[in-house]
């Protein structure tokens, strides 16, 4: 049998057109796919660095009114959202008491401000952290009978306690930021008894 280079049939080279179609679909699928992927990592970026953001201006806060809070030596009024106070600044050229109100207007978004009553050239407030959805002051106090306490107020009873040489005083404060989705720092500070 002859083989007759002329009539070999060859098969042409390259993609058909139902090749070609099937390939960009699959492409087109994994692009897909991948292009979710990555917007859903740019979200959680996003969001992880907001929400350490927040946690590093709440901590910040929360180190502020702690250390003030070890410092009381005189406490004269108090609501759920608000605490007049007489701290000691040993920091100062001369040891000094200082009168501060730390307060918030309830208002979502609004700052948590300090005052210093009385500062050199008058009142001064500054805001110790913005952006807050939620704050609240709680005292707490062991009664006579060394039962645990807990009021929504500044009470003459918790000033008895606090002023007391055996009974023991705290405060504990709640603070929330920009989300009221977002866990609540809450932090109770026993006050120290002071000469």
């Amino acid at each position: 049998m002859k083989h007759d280079a002329l009539h070999t049939q060859t098969r042409p080279t390259g993609f058909t057109l139902i090749e070609m179609i099937a390939s960009l679909a699959i492409v087109g699928i994994l692009a897909a796919v991948a292009g979710i992927g990555l917007v859903q990592m740019t979200e959680g970026f996003f969001v992880s660095r907001f929400g350490a953001d927040s946690a590093q201006k709440i901590q910040l806060a929360a180190t502020r009114m702690i250390k003030e809070f070890n410092h009381i030596v005189d406490v004269s009024g108090g609501s759920n959202q608000a605490i007049t106070f007489d701290s000691f600044h040993a920091d100062e050229p001369v040891d000094t008491l200082r009168s501060f109100t730390l307060s918030w207007t309830g208002n979502a978004g609004d700052p948590l401000a300090m005052t210093c009553l009385d500062c050199i050239g008058g009142n001064v407030t500054e805001p110790l952290v913005d952006n807050v959805v939620a704050f609240d002051l709680t005292y707490i106090y062991y009664d006579t009978g060394g039962t645990l306490v807990a009021v929504a107020s500044h009470t003459p009873e918790w000033q008895a306690a606090f002023t007391s040489a055996t009974r023991q005083a705290a405060v504990r404060f709640e603070l929330q930021l920009d989300n009221p989705s977002q866990d609540r720092l809450t932090t109770t500070v026993f006050l120290g008894k002071h000469d």
